[in-house]
């Protein structure tokens, strides 16, 4: 016959499981989204009317591989947007608020033309249901634990008391 796992045993384990799936890495985290936007520098302006000089432009030739893929996609189908930061070129800082030349927006030299990129990093915001799914995951884990070993030690000493020769 094959010994089930005792009540406290049960509880601890739950409990412990629930815990390692409250503080995954995604848990309750907002879902984070990376824009690139491409549009045609004019007469030594960005966007948002921001002027660069010759020295802040880079050579589309002298960006990394993802750089120059990002750059290829967002000036066919601006703007580009990717849910995964691997899909991002660490040419760019993606910034959320702040956008001046060289930091969220880049001129960039493409067949003798210069464009403007700008980068942003985005997200959907506070996600008020994996918030509290989070919550009642860590506390019913750690509610389950301790529950778990109260349970342990009350069996303990009781029967340490019954062991010991107390009726």
């Amino acid at each position: 016959m094959v010994d089930r796992p005792s009540l406290q045993a049960m509880l601890i384990g739950v409990g412990v499981v629930l815990l390692l799936v409250s503080f995954a890495p995604s848990a309750g985290a907002p879902d984070t989204a990376y824009a690139h936007h491409v549009a045609p520098a004019e007469d030594g302006t960005l966007s948002f009317g921001l002027e660069y000089t010759d020295s802040d432009v880079r050579d589309y030739e002298n960006l990394s591989a993802r750089g120059q893929t990002v750059f290829d996609h967002a000036r066919t189908e601006s703007p580009y947007v990717v849910e995964n930061e691997s899909a991002t070129a660490p040419d760019f800082d993606y910034t959320s608020d702040h956008v001046a030349v060289g930091e969220g927006l880049y001129p960039i030299r493409y067949d003798g033309e210069v464009y403007g990129l700008r980068t942003e990093r985005g997200s959907d915001g506070f996600n008020a249901g994996a918030w509290l799914l989070t919550v009642t995951t860590r506390v019913g884990g750690g509610a389950l634990v301790v529950a778990g070993l109260a349970l342990a030690g009350i069996r303990w000493y009781c029967n340490r008391s019954v062991a010991g020769g107390e009726s």
